[in-house]
């Protein structure tokens, strides 16, 4: 309940500024941008994760007040479950990949800037996406024979939420853009998949395990509701929770 009356706080609060922002200003008009594009690199991947990790985005000036953003890019994330897991199995081999893909629609407060866009403080709301998939061949080494097994994971979030932020314009061709605050609504889904001679309260052990490397890789999950019972039994990922985005870009402006 607390952290609902807090996204609707924080909701009602920037839609406030964006009808700021985007209201006319009768005494000065906006004053026109330069250039209408901005290509921008996104280290903040390559800075939390892997320095694997590419992503990039591409800013649309529309008019002197706003401009859309999309993003996409590739992630590699460290491994999600180690050489051995509760000492059960024994991972024997490891493939893992992820995605992300974000769309902005920004509001520049021309009122506050004295710079034409895309230079100055903005507000606006986006959706992002993120995918992350593993899979890793298992020896399970209880057994009295050698067994193999596979363990497979698809999970996924979508965020919906607002931006504060800020963009630096430098020689009127290089940015600097921060986005400072970002709160949001998230959905957390996802399931795996375990094959091998493992009897049933294993594979519970093996998903608690799992469960406690997803709390550490997305701290939004957190564990106080059934969501962790639920992912220990079935394997499955179904839950909503807040959210939070902040990110560094460096572009080019032409």
């Amino acid at each position: 309940m607390i952290k609902q009356s807090l996204s609707l706080i924080c909701i009602f609060s920037v839609l406030s500024l964006m009808i700021f922002a985007a209201k006319p200003d009768s005494v000065t008009p906006g004053l026109q941008p330069i250039h209408k594009n901005v290509i921008k690199f996104n280290p903040t991947p390559m800075i939390l994760w892997s320095w694997k990790n590419v992503t990039f985005s591409y800013e649309r000036i529309l008019n002197p007040r706003q401009s859309i953003s999309f993003e996409l890019g590739y992630l590699v994330f460290p491994k999600l479950i180690a050489d051995t897991v509760i000492d059960l199995v024994n991972v024997t081999s490891s493939e893992k990949w992820g995605l992300n893909a974000t769309v902005e629609y920004r509001f520049y407060l021309t009122k506050l800037n004295s710079r034409p866009v895309p230079a100055g403080l903005y507000i606006g709301p986006y959706l992002t996406y993120y995918r992350y998939q593993f899979k890793n061949g298992l020896d399970i080494f209880p057994a009295t024979v050698d067994t193999t097994g596979m363990i497979k994971g698809d999970f996924w979030a979508f965020n919906l939420g607002v931006e504060l932020g800020y963009q630096f314009v430098f020689w009127k061709r290089w940015t600097l853009d921060l986005v400072l605050v970002g709160p949001s609504v998230s959905y957390y889904g996802g399931k795996t998949e375990i094959t091998g001679n493992l009897d049933g309260s294993q594979v519970q052990q093996v998903n608690e395990a799992l469960y406690e490397k997803l709390l550490a890789r997305f701290p939004g999950i957190t564990a106080f509701s059934t969501t962790g019972k639920t992912f220990q039994q079935t394997g499955k990922l179904d839950v909503f929770r807040m959210g939070f985005r902040y990110l560094v870009q460096i572009g080019f402006h032409f």
